[in-house]
């Protein structure tokens, strides 16, 4: 088994030079001779999306509520609407623990607030359940229930295509406290999902990671519940039986950021916004590679009290070799904040 951890840390800014630079080399080519432009430089994105999760947005915004949790929703998709501070996505992927929940009587009346802050967004948006969601109970209707009546029947596990890629979202919401009947039922579909689509390109949307984006035996610390990872060694399984044709496996729950390639597929978790470092990420999809780039939200909305890896949760601040000081391990490396994923074979898309 080859493992390789990536690293990363890049600060978020309202205009990216980079960007700026190559659209004003691009846009001046006819006036500039003899200015040769690499042929990287006047590839167009096939296609852009956004990662939030993590959100815990609450009606109730209690003493238990994430501090800024509902006005850091509201400003991220009024930035995703309006492409002030990053380009517009073509559509935004919510990857769990949306809502805070904590309690069933709670359920609905979170949902339907995230889905009236939705409203501004503009573009599809694609969820994704998570343990806050149904408050660990996959596969009970009872739990279910106000989830499938905000976002829909056919949006627990379900796929859906975009630019020749094909992005399957899977519930893995009880990954550490299901039985097995219910992990059977999920695995089965994603083995079924899989083997359809054996061909085409393919990102796996769940909420748990899993595999560890840790040292685990720090992580298992740090984070302080058993659902560091998915448990379920099968699920893993499967997808490293399809690595010729999965690019990616994106997650959340962890309130960390980082990214793992183990055996061709590329694992990346993002911090979300609820607690600090506050991330979301964005994807620019081009038919040979897809650019990760991860943001921390504005700077008046970080909390970092909200650390849940660290002081004031516990009397330390965690680290692993890989992540040598706190940050480094909550917000993760630089190559874990701004890479690309080259795309080769199955997972090589088809231009425009």
């Amino acid at each position: 088994m080859k493992t390789d951890r990536l690293n990363s840390d890049k600060n978020f800014v309202k205009i990216n030079r980079r960007r700026f630079l190559n659209q004003f080399v691009i846009g001046s080519a006819g006036l500039l001779s003899g200015c040769a432009i690499p042929v990287r430089q006047r590839k167009v994105a096939l296609f852009r999306f956004l990662q939030l999760n993590d959100t815990h947005a609450d009606a109730d915004a209690g003493k238990e509520a994430y501090e800024k949790a509902n006005e850091k929703v509201r400003w991220l998709i009024a930035a995703a609407a309006s492409g002030q501070y990053f380009e517009r996505p073509d559509f935004v992927i919510g990857i769990g623990d949306l809502i805070h929940g904590e309690r069933i009587g709670n359920l609905g009346t979170d949902l339907r607030l995230f889905s009236e802050m939705l409203k501004p967004l503009c573009v599809p948006f694609y969820p994704v359940v998570g343990n806050h969601e149904v408050i660990q109970q996959e596969g009970n209707p009872k739990y279910e229930q106000a989830y499938r009546e905000v976002f829909g029947n056919d949006r627990l596990n379900y796929t859906f295509r975009h630019g020749g890629l094909l992005f399957i979202v899977l519930n893995n919401s009880g990954a550490c406290c299901v039985g097995p009947a219910i992990v059977k039922a999920r695995n089965d579909w994603l083995h079924n999902e899989l083997e359809l689509a054996h061909d085409v390109p393919k990102i796996i949307l769940c909420h748990v990671p899993l595999i560890p984006l840790r040292e685990e035996a720090v992580l298992a610390k740090s984070f302080g519940f058993k659902s560091y990872m998915d448990r379920d060694g099968d699920t893993l399984k499967i997808v490293e039986e399809h690595a010729d044709s999965v690019i990616a496996v994106l997650s959340g729950h962890l309130h960390l950021t980082g990214v793992v390639q183990r055996n061709g597929v590329y694992h990346v978790s993002v911090s979300g916004t609820g607690s600090y470092p506050c991330d979301f990420a964005c994807y620019e999809v081009f038919n040979d590679r897809i650019h990760v780039r991860v943001h921390s939200l504005s700077r008046k909305l970080l909390t970092p009290g909200t650390n849940i890896h660290g002081k004031p949760r516990y009397k330390i601040d965690y680290t692993d070799a890989d992540h040598p000081t706190h940050e480094l391990y909550i917000r993760g490396n630089q190559a874990e904040r701004d890479f690309e994923i080259h795309l080769q074979g199955k997972k090589r898309l088809p231009s425009l």
